[in-house]
């Protein structure tokens, strides 16, 4: 009886600790198009434009590239 409690209860913490790394995952994704929004208001470009949502996602995307290359 009492591993079938300890295997439970394992299985309830893998579980959690899932879903933490999820949401870990989806914080860091806000906060990198956050920066980057940022960047392009920066340097200059008015946001709403459409060449600040051109900057923001072409600057977004070439910095995951290069922190993902690795995995290439």
């Amino acid at each position: 009886m009492s591993r079938i409690m300890l295997i439970c209860a394992l299985a309830a913490l893998l579980a959690a600790g899932s879903t933490q790394s999820a949401s870990a995952v989806e914080s860091a994704n806000q906060t990198a198009w956050a920066q980057a929004r940022l960047a392009c208001a920066d340097v200059g470009i008015a946001p709403g434009s459409g060449a600040f949502g051109q900057c923001v996602a072409d600057l977004y995307y070439s910095l995951w590239d290069e922190e993902n290359e690795s995995e290439r």
